[in-house]
C-alpha cells in the first residue's frame, strides 16, 4: 500500500517541514523532500473526516491539535511519529512575528501584546475548563467540553510563551534552502527582550 500522507500545504507548512525533517534524519539531508510525491494539500477537518472515513486510498495526516485528537479516537487509527519524536522534546510549531518597524514606533501596542498573550497563558493553565468554554463559544466547535478540556490538559501541550526547539529546525530549514540567512541561535530571530528566557 502507498502511503499518501495529507498536509495542510505541500512543502511549506509546519507539518510538511517537520516531515521533510523526519525524512531527512532517517534517509540523508539530500532525501529530505523523498516523500513529496506522497503528499496532498488538504484542510486539517477535511484530512480528518477523510482518515476517519477510511472510504479512500488517504491513509496518512500530518495533524494538528485538535484533530489528532479526535482521529485517535477510532479504531484503526494510531500514532506513527509526532514532532516530539522529531525535534527531542516540546516543539514551539508556530510563532507570532512583528517587525522591527513596527516594534520601534509602537512599543506600547508590543508590551501590552506580550501582556496579553501571558494573561491568556495564565487563564488556560489555571482554569483549563474555562479556556475550554472559550474556544468552543470562539470556534462554534462541535466538540465536547469534557474532550477539549483533556486535550488542554494533555501533558504534551503546553501554552508556554518561551519558545522550545524552534532552533534545531531554523538549523533545518536554512540547510535545505528553506531560508536564506542562517541562524546562529534561537534568539537571532527573537526580540533581545526575551533572549533571557530558556529558549530553544
Amino acid at each position: 500500500m502507498t502511503m499518501i500522507v495529507l498536509l495542510p500545504a505541500v512543502g511549506v507548512s509546519v507539518q510538511s517541514r517537520f516531515l521533510q525533517k523526519a525524512v531527512a534524519d532517517t534517509f540523508g539531508q539530500d532525501q529530505f523532500d523523498r516523500l513529496e510525491s506522497n503528499t496532498v494539500a488538504l484542510p486539517h477537518p477535511d484530512a480528518t473526516a477523510a482518515l476517519i472515513s477510511g472510504g479512500t486510498e488517504i491513509n496518512t495526516h500530518f495533524s494538528s491539535i485538535p484533530f489528532q485528537y479526535q482521529a485517535l479516537q477510532h479504531e484503526g487509527i494510531h500514532k506513527i511519529i509526532d514532532s516530539y519524536d522529531i525535534l527531542g522534546g516540546p516543539v514551539s510549531p508556530t510563532v507570532l512575528y512583528a517587525t522591527e518597524e513596527f516594534r520601534a514606533d509602537n512599543p506600547e501596542i508590543y508590551a501590552a501584546f506580550l501582556d496579553a498573550l501571558d494573561e491568556a497563558r495564565t487563564v488556560i493553565e489555571e482554569n483549563p475548563r474555562e479556556a475550554a468554554n472559550i474556544y468552543k463559544r470562539v470556534t462554534g466547535t462541535q466538540l465536547e467540553i469534557n474532550f477539549l478540556e483533556s486535550i488542554i490538559t494533555d501533558e504534551q501541550v503546553s501554552f508556554s510563551l518561551v519558545p522550545h526547539n524552534t532552533f534545531s529546525l531554523a538549523e533545518f530549514l536554512f540547510e535545505v534552502g528553506a531560508i536564506q540567512n542562517e541562524p546562529t541561535s534561537w534568539q537571532h530571530y527573537f526580540f533581545d527582550d526575551i533572549h533571557a528566557w530558556e529558549g530553544s
